[in-house]
Parts: structure tokens; sequence; C-alpha cells
């Protein structure tokens, strides 16, 4: 309703009579106001001037002894000449403002010293009227040699006010008049205008709809008789050219169902007919204003004929169905499939037939299949490796039926040690595998980070010891209480000081340092170890890389520990991070928010 041309012209004349009434009200009752203090000032200019009678009578009662009652006597006879009434005044006043007589004594012992009051107190009679003002005064000054007084008259003009309540009143009632009238004349003014708007909105949905039989008739020639036959006109010329877009739209609507993927379509001769950005950004400055079929493929290193017809394609590659597909193209770093297929098109009223190519990014999948294989291979060797030492001893033990307790005891040690290895791969894979699903089991507590550390280092001094390496724990004031999950936390820490004991030469200084920091806590782990080339350093948290590939099962490890820091500590919403030199040690950092994102389960 809000929305309809016919409560948009009522309101417009609404608006325009209030508008207009408002205007003249305004324009009424300032002028009648302004008419009002004007005929006050005119009035007590004329009969209270120097040379008017009353002026010339009230300076000569001021040379009698009690010339207050004089003038007041004066100023009672010419009542009618002033206009004084209930709600105008006079005030004979001393020199200093204050009240001597008058026509009302209550209020001339509570005069206000007005502007022209002031002025005729300084001997400079003013007498203007203030814009806006509830009143209207006059005040002279007269004097001889002995006395002094001022003459003031005061109009509350509530007389004034009453009248123009009067005429708005009467404002508001033409108002209400003039509002019905406006209304009643909008209404029809909007049927006469809508009613064609309307026949024309009809004739668009027919349109929209597919009929183009349907004639709109016009009945006026004015703008919107034209508007109805330009319409017509326009219906006509719509319908000529329908099949035209029909054809545009096919062709269109074909080549953007991928605009996902790099999408590019040829002409017959090999020209580019349509490219989209996503392609135009994948092959960056190799594509220019030149560039064609032929340099496509040359670009992407395919055999492809787009003189083939799409059934020859198909049995070259040896699969059924629409186009020809080329899977593992190799371009800038990245692995493409792309899929070539025909494209019917119209150019100068005549068909043709092009190339489509569609260009699917397929780097993340390879590189997903490339981690998953060499995961494969790597869990495998992880594994093999325990199995054969195992197998080893076994054999070792049964070959030799005589042997002696001792050696057959070194064996059985053996045996057990590499079982426990592969317990320990077994139990981290399980670890990583419940991190990656999103299945462990999370027992947030809050605790104090600065006792963790403290325990830490005390049990791992022992071990630190007997590599004769010096174990350092200092923090940086006092540690605010964090909310994570403790256990988890500590066995991050416990990976993180072992390696730094494990890969430091004897004799070496591992170093435990922890902040608060605006982000969170910071902990630090620094040791005097190897250090790590430059080139290991990005792969160091991936699972099951060595920097060197014999340490981690000389020192017991399973390649995983780290793999397992990060995943924990991203979890919880924190990052960890590694510097290294080698031959001068590493520095490993977690940065742990006090508040972790994830939830305790039960």
């Amino acid at each position: 309703m809000y929305n309809s041309l016919y409560f948009k012209i009522i309101l417009i004349l609404v608006i325009f009579m209030i508008t207009v009434m408002c205007v003249i009200g305004t324009v009424l009752i300032n002028n009648v106001n302004s008419f009002y203090i004007d005929e006050f000032t005119d009035q007590m200019a004329q009969n209270l001037s120097e040379d008017s009678p009353l002026a010339e009578e009230l300076q000569g009662a001021l040379k009698t002894d009690d010339f207050a009652i004089e003038q007041l006597k004066i100023l009672n006879s010419y009542r009618g000449v002033l206009g004084i009434d209930d709600y105008r005044n006079f005030y004979i006043l001393d020199a200093d403002g204050v009240f001597l007589e008058g026509s009302d004594s209550e209020l001339g012992k509570s005069l206000q010293k007005t502007a022209n009051l002031i002025a005729a107190m300084r001997g400079k009679p003013d007498n203007s009227q203030p814009l806006g003002a509830d009143f209207a005064d006059y005040a002279i000054k007269l004097a001889d040699n002995e006395n002094e007084c001022i003459i003031y008259v005061r109009d509350s003009m509530e007389e004034m006010q009453q009248f123009t309540w009067i005429l708005f009143s009467i404002i508001l009632q033409a108002l209400m008049f003039g509002l019905i009238f406006a209304i009643i004349l909008a209404f029809f003014l909007s049927k006469a205008i809508t009613s064609p708007i309307q026949s024309l909105t009809r004739g668009a949905k027919l349109i929209a709809a597919g009929e183009f039989s349907h004639e709109l008739d016009i009945h006026a020639n004015d703008e919107i008789g034209k508007l109805t036959d330009t319409f017509n006109y326009m219906k006509k010329t719509l319908k000529n050219t329908l099949e035209e877009v029909s054809g545009e739209h096919q062709k269109l609507e074909t080549l953007f169902t991928y605009l996902h993927d790099g999408v590019i379509a040829f002409t017959d001769d090999g020209k580019v007919m349509h490219i989209n950005q996503t392609l135009k950004d994948l092959l960056g400055s190799n594509y220019s204003d030149d560039f064609n079929f032929t340099r496509f493929i040359e670009l992407l290193n395919i055999e492809y004929d787009p003189a083939d017809s799409v059934q020859s394609a198909d049995k070259k590659d040896g699969v059924e169905g629409d186009g020809y597909n080329v899977s593992d193209v190799m371009f800038d770093g990245k692995v493409l499939d792309v899929n070539f297929g025909d494209i019917s098109y119209v150019a100068d009223n005549t068909s043709h037939r092009g190339v489509l190519a569609v260009i699917h990014n397929e780097t993340g999948r390879y590189e997903l299949d490339k981690s998953r294989r060499e995961f494969v291979a790597n869990v495998s060797h992880e594994m093999r490796t325990p199995l054969t030492s195992i197998k080893g001893a076994c054999e070792t033990i049964l070959s030799d039926p005589d042997m002696a307790p001792d050696m057959e005891d070194f064996f059985l040690h053996m045996a057990v040690d590499e079982c426990d290895r592969m317990t320990r791969i077994v139990s981290d894979l399980l670890v990583l595998s419940r991190l990656d699903n999103k299945r462990t089991q999370w027992t947030i507590e809050s605790f104090d980070p600065d006792k963790i550390l403290t325990h830490i280092c005390e049990v791992m001094r022992v071990d630190a010891e007997a590599h004769s390496h010096e174990l350092r724990y200092a923090s940086n004031g006092t540690l605010p209480m964090i909310s994570a999950d403790k256990e988890r936390i500590e066995q991050v820490l416990i990976n993180i000081v072992s390696n730094a004991i494990k890969y430091t030469p004897d004799g070496g200084t591992i170093t435990v340092r922890a902040a608060a920091v605006a982000q969170g806590l910071e902990i630090r782990v620094r040791d005097t170890g190897i250090g790590i080339p430059s080139e290991d350093l990005p792969h160091l948290f991936e699972r099951f890389y060595r920097v060197e590939k014999s340490r981690t099962s000389e020192r017991g490890g399973t390649g995983l520990g780290l793999a397992i820091a990060k995943e924990i500590v991203e979890a919880h919403g924190g990052t960890i991070s590694v510097e290294s030199e080698p031959g001068k040690g590493t520095e490993i950092s977690l940065l742990l928010p006090l508040e972790t994102k994830l939830e305790s389960v039960e």
C-alpha cells in the first residue's frame, strides 16, 4: 500500500496542503503580531513625544513638590488615548527606576528592568521592540532643575496572544477542510494517472510470459499515451529479436556454466571468443591479445586437433561421452585437468562450430594424494624396521638352542624394545588420527603455567644431567593463569625439552623461558645443540620427517612428536614456530592463548 502510486500522490497533495497552510498561518500570525507591536510603538510615540500635550503636562507637573501624584492624575485622564486597560499599564518611576506611582501598584513594585527602561534611565531612550518578546514597552525620561522621572508603559500582549490563538483555530479549521478536499482531489488525480500505468504493467507481464499478441489501447495523446505507443513498438521489436537473443543466451549459458574453473572458448579459426578471469589469472603473462588455440595447446603441451570431431577424439582417449579430456597436465607448478568440448555459435547469420576448454586446477588433490602416498610409505618403513629386528632376534634364538642365557636375554630385550617402539608409533598414529578427525577428548581446566614448567624441568633434569647438560628455567614476572588441557600441554613441553636434550651434544645448555605477552603466554625452549639446516625448517613439523634420516631411530623417537605437538597447540588456538642455525642451536617458540577455544569433553 505505502509503495503504491495512489498513496504517494495523496501523500504529496496532503503534504503540500499542510505546507501551504503552515506558511500562510505563520506569515499571517507574524504580520498580525508585528502590526500590534508597531501600532503600540506608534501610539506611544505620538502621545509621549516632547511636543505632545501629554508630555508637556507631565513635564509641568515636575515643578510641584508631589509631582508623582500630579502625573498620576494626568495619565489617568489620558488612559483612553494611551490604550490603558487590563493588559496595558503605565508606571511613574524615579531616575533609578524605582516605582513611585502607576496604574497597577502590585506589578509596578516588581518591574523588570528591560532594555528600553535601562536606555531611558541613561537618558538615551531607544524604545525598539525585540523580536519574539512576549511584551511591548515604551519609556521616556522627564527632568527639570529639581526633579527627574521616567514614564514607562508596558503591554503584556495577552490580548494579542488570545487573538493569535483564535486566528490559529481558524487556520486549523481551514486546514482540515483543505485536507479533505486534497484527499478527494488526489484520489481522482491518481486514478487518472495510474490506470494507464496499470495497463502498461499488465502488458509487460504478458510479454514476460511470452505473450506478444496483446495490443495496448491508447486513450489520450499526452505523455502516457506516447509511452503506451512506444511500448507497443518495443513489443514488436522485441518479438523480432527474441530468437537471436535466445541463441546468444544459450551460448553464454553454456560458456559460464564452468565459471568456477578456468573457461576459454575459441572460434572455428582458433581465435579467442571468450575467456574468464580465472583462466587469465592462471595463464598470467602468457596470455596476450594475440592468444589463440595453437598457443594454448602448445603452452599446456597437449596434443589435440580442433578439426577432429568429438566422437573421434573420444575414440583416441578411449572414453565415451561428450568432449576430450586430458588429465594431470603440469603447468607453472600446478596440476590441471583440461576438458575440451564443441560449442555452436552464430556469427553473421551463419552457424559456426568452435571449441570450449574447461580447466580444473587439481593441484590440491594431487598434493593430497602425494602426501597420502608418502605417509603410507613412511608408516610402512617405520613399522618394517622394528619388525625386522624382532624377527631377527627371534630367529637367532631359535637357531641356537644352546645359546648362553645372557645372549638370549640380550636378544629378548631387543625384541621387547622394538615392540615398545612399535607401540609408541601406533599410539602416536592414533593420537594424530583423533586430532585429524576431531575425536580427541579434551579436559579443559585452569592452571598455573609456572608450576607446570617448574615441574617439567625438575623431572627432565635427571635426563639432562645424564648428558652433562645444564637445564635452566626462567619466567619474566608473574605468569597469568591459562585455560587449556593440562596433560596435553605437558606432553608438548616434555616432547620439546626431550628433543633439546637428545640433540644437544654432552655438556650443552637448555634454557626454558616463559613470559606473558599481549596475545597470551609465550614459552621458548632454546638449546645449544647441532641445529637444523634452513632447507629442513619448513618440513620440521611434517609427520615422519627427519633432518637426519637415521637419528630418530637411533635415539628412540617415532618422528611424530613435533607433528603431534603442532596439532595440539593449534587445536588450542595457539602457534608453534622454530628458529635454528646449524652448529649454534635451536629455539622452539609456543604462543598459547589464555583462554582456549576448545571445550571440555567428558
